[in-house]
């Protein structure tokens, strides 16, 4: 199968490019042993698990437009500290471990195996490489520099930028204004089978479903499914 026509590529970037799920367990210990004694007893698999659930929830609430950024960034360690027993004042000390998260994080550098190798295939091609991300401004800016691979990146474009995240319809209209294409010679490459591909078909892109987790697309989204990024090059 052979997607034709596409001259302008956009990437998701967290667990498609830049490896999330791993930079991020290094960033959150970090951030628990860095606070923890001072503030709380519990072990750090207890504190992994409530902050994943306080998380996820949170993300999806703000992938949806239901809660701002700053609700997200500030709820999701309050949250977490509350649940564990926190003594302390919680906001504060939860304002204070999601910045320095933030930093940790953005300073990691383990990309999904086979990324770079993809970009520079895509960009030998002739393509037109972008991301298209809902994570934070000036952070995964940073995590393509701490990757190495922010030279493959011809733009960067974010929800922070125009206010709408994915799956929402503003943001694909956004992106394509940013990056002068048209719905037809788009194609978004993502892990999200909501945010990334469905969000993406219905804004009449052509979709590659990167199926990192074992989940299925959501039926008719996906243009084509793949568990290896180096089966994106047989595509494309």
């Amino acid at each position: 199968m052979q997607l034709n026509n596409i001259k302008t590529i956009f990437l998701d970037v967290d667990d498609t490019l830049w490896w999330f799920t791993q930079n991020s367990k290094v960033a959150l210990e970090q951030t628990f042993h860095d606070y923890g004694g001072d503030y709380w007893t519990c072990d750090y698999d207890t504190f992994h698990k409530v902050y994943l659930k306080h998380n996820e929830v949170l993300w999806d609430q703000y992938h949806h437009g239901l809660i701002e950024r700053d609700v997200l960034k500030a709820e999701r360690f309050r949250r977490t500290l509350a649940e564990i027993g926190c003594d302390s004042e919680c906001d504060t000390l939860a304002s204070r471990m999601d910045e320095h998260y933030l930093n940790v994080l953005a300073q990691q550098s383990v990309l999904l195996p086979g990324a770079r190798h993809l970009l520079e295939y895509l960009n030998k091609r002739g393509y037109d490489v972008n991301v298209l991300s809902n994570g934070f401004k000036g952070i995964q800016q940073q995590k393509l520099v701490s990757g190495g691979i922010d030279h493959l990146i011809h733009h960067v474009v974010l929800s922070d930028d125009c206010g709408i995240t994915k799956p929402l319809p503003g943001i694909y209209d956004y992106a394509m204004q940013v990056c002068g294409t048209t719905p037809e010679a788009s194609l978004m490459i993502g892990d999200n089978p909501e945010t990334d591909i469905q969000g993406a078909s219905q804004a009449g892109w052509r979709t590659i479903y990167f199926n990192l987790r074992g989940i299925d697309p959501i039926p008719g989204t996906a243009d084509a499914t793949v568990t290896d990024l180096q089966q994106i090059e047989d595509l494309l």
